[in-house]
């Protein structure tokens, strides 16, 4: 059985979805969406909890609505939500022996952390100069500080300070959007090419999350305008077949009822992640992508950030708190040891320090969230809740001792690693890479203005917002413009 149509969209997340809405919006409606999961949103995923909406994947809006297309759209739809509770509460600190750092040494090594990230970094130049990992241009400045911090402190002190470095390295509000599995895998002149959007909104916020959630959001502004019909869910396509001289493509599709269909389109529209890519790109395209556009993908990093929800009866912590953190001994954090609930089990404990602790959720006071990422968050993936509640019982009671932690009662988590057809969250440039494999990425293929067939789309198509919603978003636009523009 084969059905024609003019674009066949590969992805109903957030590429996907801008990208139909614009073709509609330019009187072009032969196509269709085809989506290998059971429902829309991609890596935007909402449950609801308590009748209260929680994200596993995309939480809250960069920027502000000057320079954010999706702020625009959440405003113009009145769905921007404000987290008006946190800002009278207070971040408490602990290191594994359960003793407070003072907030005074907090506050001093974010500030020079901080003042490299946003000042020193930015200065590396880009010609004529080796690549450098992102953690080795941090490191290198650090130790000029602690250097000179020696002079004047003693070596419990320092010893404070590198607790709070290793700490800022793992959850500093720009590098926690990563999902790398350390630093030294990020290039420094890749970092430099993704622009971070300044938040000046009228709410005097950074955190803008939405109404309802992502997928709300995605209803609203999206679905509610494109037929039903036009969103094939639970479709996985098997094989993707250019015929160059023909001028259109076949899409092998495998319907629920596992039914093989192919679609006949003139353009395709990929917006699968560049993790999905990498595991299918063989398979799926004949004949084979380009070795260029291959090469980009196997080049480009892709990593993963996992949330987890811990749900109790209720608060068991002093409710004048927002945030636990967890400060890891810097001079243990290779020395091997194993929590207790692990003790007659196979699983190893190295990954919990990747967990730099726990805030209380904005909306839900009873919930405990946290997230992790690189070779830590996949691996957690394949432990089961039961255990893994157990192990963050044990983790809270060996950092705060005095709250006593009980077992939660429920445990909500993605597994974005596992996820099939996803296999992570965010695309980043990693070394020996660079800007220039995302620019390839996201050229046509074939490299014909008046005839592309195969187009990309997706935030790991988007030179300056790659690993954003907003990016993910515009790139959609920029593949349905391309269509537009040839009819």
């Amino acid at each position: 059985m084969e059905q024609h149509y003019r674009v066949v969209i590969v992805g109903a997340g957030l590429a996907g979805l801008s990208c139909a809405k614009y073709l509609i919006e330019n009187g072009i409606n032969d196509f269709v969406i085809i989506e290998a999961h059971d429902q829309i949103g991609g890596r935007c995923r909402t449950i609801k909890l308590f009748e209260h909406p929680i994200e596993l994947g995309s939480e809250s809006l960069h920027g502000d609505i000057l320079n954010n297309p999706l702020y625009q759209l959440a405003e113009e739809h009145h769905l921007i939500d404000i987290d008006d509770k946190g800002s009278d509460r207070d971040d408490c600190y602990h290191d594994e022996d359960a003793e407070s750092i003072d907030e005074d040494v907090i506050d001093e090594v974010r500030k020079i952390y901080d003042e490299i990230l946003e000042k020193k970094v930015p200065t590396y130049p880009y010609e004529n100069y080796p690549d450098l990992s992102l953690g080795e241009f941090i490191s290198a400045e650090l130790e000029q500080y602690i250097k000179m911090k020696t002079l004047t402190l003693d070596k419990d002190e320092i010893d404070e300070q590198q607790k709070v470095i290793n700490w800022l390295s793992k959850q500093h509000p720009y590098l926690n959007a990563i999902g790398c599995n350390k630093l030294t895998d990020v290039s420094v002149q890749g970092w430099n090419s993704l622009e971070r959007l300044p938040s000046n909104n009228q709410y005097n916020t950074e955190t803008a999350y939405i109404h309802g959630g992502f997928l709300n959001f995605l209803q609203r502004i999206f679905t509610d305008k494109i037929n039903e019909n036009k969103i094939e869910l639970n479709t996985i396509v098997k094989r993707i077949s250019i015929h160059e001289e023909e001028q259109y493509v076949d899409v092998e599709i495998i319907k629920n009822n596992q039914q093989l269909i192919i679609y006949q389109a003139k353009h395709v529209v990929c917006t699968q992640s560049v993790g999905c890519l990498k595991h299918s790109m063989h398979q799926m395209f004949i004949p084979p992508l380009p070795h260029a556009k291959r090469m980009c993908i196997q080049k480009l990093g892709f990593g993963t950030i996992d949330k987890i929800y811990l749900v109790f009866p209720q608060p068991f912590w002093d409710v004048d708190f927002e945030t636990f953190n967890f400060l890891w001994d810097t001079n243990q954090l290779d020395t091997e040891w194993k929590l207790k609930c692990f003790t007659n089990t196979s699983f190893n404990s190295q990954w919990c320090k990747n967990i730099n602790g726990f805030y209380v959720h904005h909306r839900l006071s009873n919930v405990l969230v946290t997230q992790i990422s690189g070779e830590a968050a996949k691996y957690i993936e394949t432990i089961s809740d039961e255990l893994l509640a157990m192990a963050f019982q044990e983790l809270l009671c060996l950092f705060y001792p005095d709250n006593q932690s009980p077992l939660p009662e429920q445990i909500i988590r993605s597994r974005w690693f596992h996820q099939p057809f996803i296999h992570g969250t965010h695309t980043f440039i990693k070394i020996g890479s660079s800007i220039h494999d995302i620019k390839q990425l996201a050229v046509p293929w074939p490299n014909k203005p008046a005839k592309p067939l195969i187009l990309f789309a997706g935030e790991g198509t988007h030179e300056r917002f790659y690993g954003t919603t907003h990016g993910a978003y515009m790139t959609g636009i920029r593949e349905a413009k391309r269509i537009v523009e040839l009819y």
